[in-house]
This record gives structure tokens, sequence and C-alpha cells, in this order.
């Protein structure tokens, strides 16, 4: 692996959720104890490349141990108990995940540096995260209501997890194909709120990279003068 730094980061970070994403649709296909667990270590694997990738403050990378190590023994008691509350303590687990990493990534992005290759990378990350965000609390919508969405068969969160990312992207970027549609009023809830974050996000973004470049670009002229 590449020595890892603030120019190439957010690579390893992206292509570790992309190959989760894979991996979900995989286990979306082929059913089975055996693919749901293939896709539980995935998410693991995606948590461990995270504390590499995403260079921050000590107290996010703790966190994150912490997680993992939730995690896995929540997974693991899912397995051998099956009991419903566990997933909801799983979902949990992963929304406060992606959130903490959406903040700590953005903070990466957004505020300092100029235009570059791996700012525009983990841009594109930040908005993957965005979708991964809404598809976790859709999850955990259906966890408490099964028939929240109509286009949605009932099953194991991680046989499903595909088909609400599938939705909550379509949703993210304001598509709107038709075929999964919010029943009860708690998931119209989350369904808008997703469609206005996804159209402010692209504002935000567009807007704060050409500031960072501006800014850029003023520090370096006055380098020169001086």
């Amino acid at each position: 692996m590449k020595h890892l730094s603030r120019e190439n980061n957010f690579v390893y970070l992206f292509f570790a959720l992309i190959i989760m994403l894979f991996s979900a649709s995989v286990v979306g296909e082929i059913t089975g104890t055996m693919t749901e667990d293939i896709f539980s270590f995935m998410i693991l694997l995606m948590l461990l490349a995270s504390i590499k990738s995403v260079k921050t403050e000590v107290t996010w990378r703790r966190a994150t141990y912490v997680i993992i190590v939730v995690f896995v023994v929540l997974t693991l008691l899912r397995k051998f108990f099956a009991h419903d509350s566990y997933t909801y303590f799983i979902l949990f687990t992963l929304l406060i995940f992606f959130t903490g990493l959406f903040v700590v990534a953005a903070r990466q992005i957004l505020f300092f540096g100029d235009i570059n290759a791996n700012k525009i990378i983990g841009s594109l990350t930040l908005y993957i995260l965005l979708g991964m965000i809404w598809a976790v609390i859709y999850l955990l919508v259906l966890a408490t209501d099964p028939q929240a969405f109509s286009g949605i068969e009932a099953g194991s969160w991680q046989q499903i997890f595909s088909r609400v990312a599938y939705y909550s992207f379509v949703t993210l970027t304001t598509l709107g194909y038709g075929d999964i549609l919010p029943i009860s009023h708690i998931a119209e809830f989350f369904v808008y709120m997703e469609s206005i974050i996804g159209v402010f996000y692209m504002a935000i973004i567009v807007s704060s990279l050409i500031s960072l470049h501006l800014a850029a670009m003023q520090e370096k002229k006055r380098k020169t003068k001086h």
C-alpha cells in the first residue's frame, strides 16, 4: 500500500466504501447466512480502512476502535441469539460511525487546502457517506415497521442493505424512479429530508471548493510578492 498522506488518503476510503456496497449487492443476489457473514466482514474491513484513511485526531480514532468492538460483539450476539434488539443496536452503531466519519472527513475537505484529485475524490466520498447515512436510517425505519416502504421485501438488514442503499442514492440524487415508495409518514419525512440535503450538498460543495481554490491562489500571490 502506498504511503498514506493528505494527498491520497480519501482514495482508499472511497474504494473501501465501493467494495462494501458491491458486496452488499452480492448478498442481495445470493441469500444465506454465509453471505450475510461475508458482508458483515466487509463492513468490518471498511471500518478498519477508515482509521488508516482519515488522518484525524486521536479522539475519533479511539471512537472508531470502540465502534469496531461494539459492531463485532453485537454481530456475534445476533448470529447466535437472533434477537431483534441486536439489529437495532448494530444499525445505531453504523449510523453513529457514518455520521461521525462524514463530519471528520468534511472538516478536511471543505475548510483548508487547495483543490486536488484527493479533494475531488473526498467530495465524492462525502456524497457516498450521505447516502450511507440515510440508508441506515431507512433500515432502522424498516426494522420498526417492515411495511414502511413498498418495493422492499422483508429480510435481514444484510440482505436488504443493497436495495435500501439503492433507494437512498436514487433519492439523494432526486432521480425518483418510483420502484420503491415510502408508505408511512415517518418514512416520507426521512425521504424528503434526504432529497433536500442532497440538493443542498451540491451547492455547498461547489461553493466551498471554489472558495478554497481562490484562497489558495491569493495565498500564492501574497507569498510571491514577499
